[in-house]
């Protein structure tokens, strides 16, 4: 495993190099008392990860190819969401959320702040503004001009058609929050339910727009 972990880290390295020459990975390697690096299989799985975030960021720079940085971010959001929820639950049971209407609304609400936080703080590392008006966006206003007055939504985040919905419920297209997304000026070709994956089974999964009847 050691061994493919670096194969692949070479290859994601190579591959951002040619989108982007003058790109370089700033990396802080542990070492022991002769200054040799410490590989371990932990630290390499985390850099695999971020170079592989790394690569579909530079694409959608360079390129304005955002579909594999949906996919990067709905691996990040999944992850980000799991640890968020355990978290969450042992603050919860240290008395450390305080609920106004129920635990699950608590540690909801933890969640998302939580996990809004982690993937602004991603985007930015890598140079994508999350928090203007271009195609990636974290928790902002998506506006619906359907109607007489325009109403919005806020996804917890876009990336280009794909609206991302973090929630420890399940959602389906009869839910008034998916049927808005679906209803918002950027029409979303799908909209991505993640769930943390500590509630079993088919915890996230994708509802595509339905198609307009003629």
């Amino acid at each position: 495993m050691v061994e493919f972990l670096q194969d692949q880290s070479k290859r994601l390295t190579a591959q951002i190099k040619a989108f982007d020459p003058k790109w370089h990975y700033d990396e802080i390697v542990p070492t022991d008392a002769f200054r040799t690096p410490i590989v371990t299989l932990q630290g390499l799985t985390a850099k695999v990860n971020d170079l592989r975030f790394q690569r579909v960021a530079t694409v959608a720079r360079v390129q304005g190819d955002y579909r594999l940085l949906q996919v990067e971010t709905l691996r990040f959001v999944q992850r980000r969401t799991d640890n968020a929820y355990e978290d969450g639950l042992s603050l919860l049971k240290a008395g450390r959320l305080s609920p106004r209407l129920s635990e699950q609304e608590a540690l909801g609400n933890y969640i998302d702040r939580r996990v809004r936080e982690e993937l602004r703080e991603r985007y930015a590392r890598f140079g994508i503004d999350s928090a203007g008006k271009g195609p990636v966006r974290v928790n902002r206003r998506e506006d619906d001009s359907s109607g007489t007055d325009t109403t919005y939504r806020r996804p917890d985040a876009r990336v280009k058609d794909v609206a991302f919905d973090v929630t420890l419920t399940r959602k389906t297209l009869g839910t008034a929050q998916v049927r808005g997304f679906f209803s918002t000026d950027f029409r979303p070709s799908r909209v991505v339910i993640i769930r943390p994956r500590q509630l079993g089974a088919n915890h996230t999964y994708v509802i595509a727009r339905p198609e307009t009847k003629r």
